[in-house]
């Protein structure tokens, strides 16, 4: 802009130079004055330039998202290790996240136990979401040294691999043999903080992509549904647990994390502080994986320091009326949880309905010839309503008890075609 001005005003010049002769030819007073205005005319477009830079664009949730995930490609085989031995649990969580994520090829469970991390995992939901086409299984060695963790994964022929409740101090244990294996891209997950950084794989790693997740938790919980206030690199609240279900979905999506990728960070429990974000981030409308990336890209530390600044900015007695007695922090957070729940809720009726209709759909259209002779679909659809729904609920892996524990129960424990119970 700036050139093409000058370039006009060296035309304007040029063209009073080359005709001298010409009648009604300005005054030396007058080109004067229209050079000048010239060069007001670039210095007012130089300062709309400046000003235009200083503009920030603000981005759409889903546009920020899409700044910060990134795009695994040529769906290579991803294996995992560390789950399925505890009897209690499904541990499917886990494999429902990779899955949705529409990246990987297959997946290989390596367990120590493979017919009984089969039998867990045979289950409706995993049966009809396709998970059960894209799983394999694989016997996990009992010993995890680093030659026989590198011929698992060789032998298996993974690509990615994703490694939980890892010793930190093993972290490079593990990563070396993960690049002894030729694998690409691996999450491992501690249980603990770590001591050393020598678990860092080095600058010539053969790796494209590393991460290595700390818990710094003292515990796991099975019954807390997923959604709950995780903090990035922050020292852990009194409160030194987080949902299993939050360590699960970080794990995973950790694959796809641009601020994930080759580096180390801790999660555990944020506390008031990360209960407010989390809700600011839900009100923006951020899907959970834009909530993660957000708090792995620091979002948390400038949210906070965004906080701050506005105390800062009022006066003591407004400060005063922003205090938060711990009634009502309990209070807030209990609303947070409530309101993660009665979405499940909601979103679990709406599919159990849609399910339930096609279900006796299918079975009007096989049976109005005979049992259904003389039926409506609608009648037939009311008529075996309870029945419809208690099979939808089974098909979608919905129980008693909230889906996303990884905890499949339900009359019929084997969870199998048939209503008995096999031994």
């Amino acid at each position: 802009i700036i050139a093409l001005a000058f370039r006009s005003v060296s035309s304007f010049n040029l063209g009073v130079r080359i005709t001298p002769m010409k009648k009604n030819v300005p005054s030396p007073q007058i080109l004067e004055a229209k050079c000048d205005t010239s060069r007001i005319s670039v210095r007012m477009m130089m300062s709309t330039v400046l000003e235009e830079e200083k503009e920030v664009i603000e981005l759409s949730p889903a546009e920020e998202e899409a700044e910060l995930v990134q795009i695994i490609k040529g769906r290579p085989k991803l294996g995992v290790l560390g789950f399925f031995d505890e009897a209690s649990r499904t541990d499917q969580f886990v494999l429902d996240c990779l899955h949705a994520q529409g990246a990987w090829g297959s997946i290989v469970a390596f367990a120590s136990d493979t017919a009984a991390a089969k039998k867990k995992l045979m289950s409706r939901s995993a049966r009809y979401s396709g998970l059960l086409d894209a799983l394999q299984f694989e016997s996990a060695p009992k010993e995890h040294t680093q030659e026989k963790i590198s011929s698992m994964l060789s032998d298996a022929g993974v690509k990615a691999w994703l490694a939980f409740e890892v010793d930190p101090n093993e972290a490079g244990i593990y990563l070396k043999a993960a690049e002894d294996a030729g694998v690409e891209h691996v999450v491992i997950v501690t249980k603990g903080v770590g001591t050393s950084e020598s678990v860092l794989p080095s600058e010539s790693t053969s790796l494209q992509s590393w991460t290595i997740i700390e818990l710094d938790v003292d515990a796991l919980v099975d019954d807390v549904p997923e959604g709950g206030p995780v903090a990035i690199n922050r020292v852990s609240t009194d409160d030194k647990s987080i949902a299993r279900a939050d360590a699960y979905r970080i794990a995973a999506e950790a694959f796809a994390l641009k601020p994930a990728i080759n580096t180390k960070f801790q999660i555990s429990n944020g506390g008031e502080i990360a209960t407010k974000y989390l809700r600011s981030l839900r009100e923006a409308g951020f899907t959970r994986r834009g909530e993660l990336a957000k708090l792995v890209n620091g979002g948390l530390d400038e949210f906070e320091a965004k906080l701050k600044a506005e105390e800062e900015a009022q006066s003591e007695e407004a400060q005063a009326a922003t205090i938060i007695s711990e009634e009502e922090r309990q209070k807030e957070y209990k609303q947070l949880m409530e309101e993660g729940i009665r979405e499940e809720r909601e979103k679990r009726e709406r599919e159990i309905t849609q399910a339930a209709r096609d279900y006796l759909g299918r079975q009007w259209t096989e049976k109005k010839y005979s049992s259904a002779r003389g039926l409506s679909k609608e009648e037939y659809i009311e008529i075996e309503w309870d029945k419809g729904v208690k099979e939808a609920a089974a098909i979608l892996g919905y129980t008693t008890k909230d889906k996303l524990r990884g905890i499949v129960k339900d009359e019929d424990e084997d969870d199998d075609d048939d209503d008995d119970d096999d031994d």
